[in-house]
């Protein structure tokens, strides 16, 4: 005779091997992250793009954040430019500008604007690394900008940061 105790022992027993066979297929990492980093070696820029701000990436909350920022600015307008950029990977992580120069609240990130990567994993997370660069909006002003973060959406968490400063010159 079959009793609910059999069948909530015998459904959790298949649940659990069918996990282990979904782990064993996919991998642990695609349950949780995006598709691997993407890396990217975008060397030319135009030569009459001007920098106007720059900063170097720190990582914060246990997580790898590395390079350098520069914001810059051509006839077409605003753009980031990262390089040898890495980052420890992670769901839903964005690049936002802001107008804190350490954005690492949700305050401060949701202050400034949200920046999809070309070219990264699902809706333009931060999955690139290397040296690339990316058009901001044409609504952000570089008075405005102050810092680039690194944020985790799906956990509220900060990865890192680079406080933008004046370029001398």
């Amino acid at each position: 005779m079959v009793t609910r105790r059999t069948f909530v022992i015998g459904g959790a027993i298949l649940a659990v091997v069918v996990l282990l066979i979904g782990l064993a297929v996919i991998g642990p990492s695609d349950f949780f992250l995006p598709e691997q980093s993407t890396q990217v070696d975008e060397q030319s820029i135009d030569g009459d793009a001007e920098v106007l701000k720059r900063g170097s990436f720190v990582g914060v909350s246990g997580h790898d954040v590395t390079g350098t920022v520069l914001l810059m600015q051509d006839d077409e307008g605003l753009f980031l430019r990262f390089e040898n950029y890495s980052q420890t990977q992670g769901p839903d992580v964005f690049v936002y500008v802001t107008p804190s120069p350490t954005p690492d609240t949700g305050a401060e990130i949701t202050a400034g604007t949200k920046v999809p990567l070309d070219g990264g994993a699902d809706d333009g997370e931060s999955t690139k690394e290397g040296t690339f660069t990316q058009r901001l909006p044409d609504t952000v002003s570089a008075e405005d900008l102050d810092g680039v973060g690194i944020w985790c959406e799906r956990f509220s968490t900060p990865f890192g940061y680079a406080e933008l400063s004046l370029e001398s010159g």
